[in-house]
């Protein structure tokens, strides 16, 4: 989001029109003039200045019955992210995502336990084991596990009842098809602490929608499941193959001399 700029106007106004609940916006940015150096995780005043105009800019125009995230993609270090927390805070965020890396868990709790912000992590953790140090130190208020990756369905269950016991809440990360959200969606029907499911595709909406044969998935910012047996949808082979990385193959086997 830009802030003042009309078509990031223009898009908050089509994701309430599209029927979501919730959006989560980028405050960083690798290439912001303001930044002292392209691999240096500190902000300068002038960044950080820029950071809370995007998200002052974005909350302004949502109504307040309408929840807003934001992510820093673990782009900054330990001061930085507990300065931006606490500027965030009369902004009442559903959560903050990755003010610092998720690995070095001791500094995520440090930025978390700094601020009222909601602090949120996850999308690159793997496995039960590498979310249990985040719950036991009580590092995030939120965990963004990501099902295609943290180890399939059944552990990205076992991850969101392990966080239930810490009263923790679930938002998977999702950039993929319609055949993961659906996956993934299944997975949150199933626990009683998920909060909100990650959609990337705004900008792809023709690609979404053809993806699979049954076609729009999300209907009024919901997913509704399918009683079909599997994940219940199918892929529009035709559509899917216009997203085809060129050079790859397309579910050929792999050739190995």
């Amino acid at each position: 989001m830009i802030p003042g700029d009309e078509r990031s106007k223009e898009r908050i106004h089509q994701i309430q029109e599209m029927g979501f609940t919730a959006a989560k916006i980028d405050i960083d940015d690798a290439l912001d003039s303001a930044r002292f150096d392209r691999v240096n995780w500190t902000a300068s005043n002038a960044e950080i200045d820029h950071m809370i105009a995007k998200a002052a800019f974005t909350r302004g125009l949502y109504p307040r019955n309408f929840d807003l995230a934001v992510d820093m993609h673990a782009r900054y270090d330990v001061g930085t992210a507990k300065r931006v927390a606490k500027e965030l805070e009369p902004f009442k965020l559903m959560w903050l995502e990755e003010p610092v890396a998720a690995e070095n868990i001791d500094a995520m709790r440090e930025v978390h336990d700094s601020t009222s912000t909601p602090i949120g992590c996850g999308e690159n953790v793997y496995l039960r084991w590498g979310f249990r140090e985040i719950l036991e130190k009580r590092a995030a208020d939120v965990i963004t596990p990501d099902y295609q990756k943290c180890g399939g369905l059944l552990e990205g269950r076992k991850i969101a009842d392990m966080a239930h016991t810490y009263y923790v809440p679930v938002a998977p990360h999702a950039v993929t098809s319609p055949i993961g959200m659906m996956a993934t969606a299944h997975v949150c029907a199933a626990v009683p602490n998920f909060l909100v499911q990650e959609w990337h595709w705004i900008d792809s909406l023709d690609l979404w929608r053809n993806w699979v044969k049954e076609g729009e998935i999300v209907q009024k910012g919901f997913i509704a499941l399918s009683e079909r047996p599997g994940i219940g949808v199918e892929m529009n082979e035709d559509a899917a193959r216009k997203a085809q990385v060129p050079g790859t193959p397309w579910f050929e086997p792999v050739r190995r001399g």
